[in-house]
């Protein structure tokens, strides 16, 4: 252990990075594009996330509002020096040059002192995870933030009981530490613009939060979805969430609603390019209502109730107003729930990219530790388009699920704030108790009417609308599981290639975010 630990420190401080040929070729292409601007630092880049996509798009999104607003960029670095960095020659390539290297920021005893102080008290004052959801520190909740942080970053935790020093404490006096930081920035400099990655985890909620209280806006691409938070919309929406002016819009569009009813068969046919859509609808069995009660040997009386799982790490508290604690409370306890109600049959389906997160098996776990034996784990090559013809409800979370089966009447119950929550789609109990009541009462949900399958159309399609994938980037993104070493030279190599095949970085996206930065 001792040996790891001192290996990791001489990495971090005295290793130089040594660039590849494929980053050394894209350096010189992209040098030749970009040019810096004249005026102040106003642009905020989170820079901690290294993959060639989110690298690139942090960078176009900056550089097309530097030169809207007349502004340079600053970048938040890991490592004590440009040398260990493997993306500072890259943001260079840019005319980007101006950085903040995070763990240099570490070097300062009195701040650490404070913040360890900071961080002893946390653990004397929360001793349960559902007691730090709520903390709060300089005006903004970050206790969601680090709650999401814990279970991501613990490999296996699925869920917070304890708040312990052993598991917990390096991640939280790092979330503690960040937001001093943050905070030292913002006032600083007059920053008119965070560009991130993410609005989740304590890294990059906490600088979302932050810029919002002081009024900046926040420009989020994540994977190929791109959301400018700015004043009128709040940081915590879930950003594939539209708006009702477009809602409204789209519902006496009839156009659009052609293509949105092209769009749902699509992603049931498991065409659209989304590695859930993929793993959910792409080269499974589809199984008829009497195959599957056949393979349980299940009573055809009996309604059947769809529990679609989440991956249990993936940030739970994206977009607020979870009724349970984390996904895999919520699991654990509508399981419970659901196994007392008479009249049902009740499947369990595990998230279709669970392997990504590491959590392969893991509902299979609740339900052997629970002893339940009245709900069923669907089959393994259960295609996801079968529940359609056999579902009569449907539980989730906030999951696209509820509103893809919504489409075509199902009716879903919703436990959390979503993309599609607020538009008359899904049930929507506002507390733990009305949750649980209305499961108990399932039976009593009538199937959608037709004017509410229309808007679950048209909110399914305009949701995935305001997707950004430009020629120039590779095809894929790198996934969690993905052989990142092998990808991370190959995307440099495929963005070469397209640079030389003549695919533009100032493409539609970069003069989309151009026309919205302000």
């Amino acid at each position: 252990m001792m040996f790891s630990l001192l290996k990791k420190i001489y990495n971090a401080c005295c290793k130089s990075f040594v660039l590849s040929d494929p980053e050394k070729e894209f350096i010189k292409l992209n040098k030749e594009i970009w040019s810096q601007t004249s005026g102040p630092i106003g642009v905020l880049i989170e820079g901690f996330l290294y993959s060639p996509i989110s690298v690139i798009e942090k960078a176009r999104i900056a550089k097309a509002i530097e030169e809207k607003l007349n502004l340079q960029s600053l970048v938040l670095l890991r490592g004590f020096s440009k040398r260990s960095s493997n993306v500072y020659e890259i943001y260079k390539s840019f005319s980007i040059n101006n950085f903040i290297f995070w763990w240099l920021k570490y070097i300062n005893i009195i701040l650490v002192s404070k913040i360890l102080l900071s961080t002893f008290f946390i653990f004397k004052k929360y001793r349960t995870g559902e007691e730090l959801l709520s903390m709060e520190k300089h005006g903004i909740v970050i206790g969601d933030l680090l709650y999401d942080t814990l279970i991501r970053f613990n490999p296996k935790s699925y869920t917070v009981a304890d708040i312990s020093y052993k598991k917990h404490f390096r991640l939280i006096f790092r979330a503690l530490y960040s937001i001093e930081l943050y905070k030292k920035i913002f006032e600083k400099y007059d920053i008119k613009a965070v560009v991130t990655s993410h609005n989740v985890y304590a890294e990059f909620g906490i600088l979302c939060r932050l810029a919002n209280q002081y009024g900046v806006n926040v420009y989020l691409k994540d994977m190929k979805v791109f959301k400018l938070y700015d004043q009128k919309i709040h940081i915590d929406e879930h950003f594939l969430k539209t708006s009702i002016r477009q809602f409204e819009e789209g519902l006496s569009d009839k156009s659009l609603y052609n293509k949105a009813l092209d769009y749902l068969k699509s992603r049931l046919d498991g065409t659209v390019d989304q590695v859930d859509v993929k793993n959910a609808y792409r080269d499974k069995k589809i199984y008829s209502k009497d195959d599957l009660l056949k393979y349980f040997d299940l009573n055809r009386e009996n309604k059947n109730v769809f529990i679609l799982a989440h991956a249990f790490s993936d940030g739970p508290h994206v977009g607020g107003g979870l009724l349970f604690n984390d996904y895999y409370h919520w699991l654990v306890e509508v399981i419970k729930i659901m196994s007392t109600v008479k009249g049902i049959n009740v499947f369990v389906k595990p998230h279709p990219s669970s392997y990504m997160w590491n959590e392969s098996g893991a509902v299979e776990d609740i339900l052997s530790q629970l002893s339940i034996d009245n709900i069923h784990i669907l089959p393994n090559d259960f295609n996801t388009n079968s529940i359609k013809d056999i579902a009569d409800y449907l539980l989730t979370a906030r999951g696209t699920a509820g509103l893809e089966f919504s489409c075509f009447g199902i009716p879903a119950i919703t436990a959390a704030q979503g993309y599609y929550s607020g538009f008359g789609i899904a049930h929507e109990p506002k507390t733990r108790k009305e949750y649980e009541d209305t499961l108990k009462n399932i039976l009593k949900i009538e199937t959608l009417s037709e004017e509410v399958k229309k808007k679950a159309i048209i909110i399914l399609y305009l949701s995935f609308q305001n997707y950004w994938h430009s020629d120039v980037l590779p095809r894929q993104e790198i996934l969690p599981g993905d052989d990142y070493d092998t990808l991370y030279k190959l995307q440099y190599k495929e963005l070469c290639e397209n640079l030389k095949a003549g695919k533009e970085m100032k493409d539609s996206f970069y003069n989309h975010v151009y026309a919205l930065a302000k």
